[in-house]
């Protein structure tokens, strides 16, 4: 008898703790759009802290008229995701980053890292030149780039 009020009492114990750790396990990042993700600056991009500007995000042709690299600077551990890729018109390509919101139940590296998103372009953009403006987390675009 003893036992099966132990076992009684341990039952509603157990099932909390399962609760609880399912929870953790189901905030988990959202999936990026990008083509590729990785941290670091594009192949053949010059390091030099002079070259980079490390405020806002480095847009580069990887194959011009149809992909681009995207890299912006933040957390290594915590890296923004790029969650949507829209075609205004013909010319502008809208990009849209999460970043604090991207990672509620996790603490992040508060490091100053490049991470890079190499994006094929949507088959409405065909013009150039090409103006990509960069927004995180939903606010209004903090970064305009044209290239040409």
């Amino acid at each position: 008898m003893k036992l099966e009020r132990s076992a009684l009492f341990a039952l509603p114990l157990i099932a909390v703790a399962a609760l609880g750790l399912s929870g953790c396990a189901s905030a988990t990042p959202p999936t990026s759009v990008a083509t590729n993700n990785y941290g670091g600056l594009p192949a053949g991009q010059s390091t030099e802290v002079d070259v980079v500007d490390m405020e806002g995000p480095l847009v580069q042709w990887l194959d011009e008229g149809s992909s681009i690299a995207v890299t912006t600077w933040g957390s290594s551990g915590c890296p923004a995701i790029l969650t949507e890729i829209n075609a205004v018109d013909a010319q502008t390509l809208d990009l849209q980053y999460l970043e604090a919101t991207a990672y509620p139940d996790q603490a992040c590296t508060a490091d100053y890292a490049p991470h890079t998103s190499e994006i094929e372009l949507p088959s409405d953009v065909t013009a150039t030149p090409l103006t990509v403006t960069v927004s995180f987390d939903g606010e209004s675009p903090r970064a305009s780039v044209v290239l040409d």
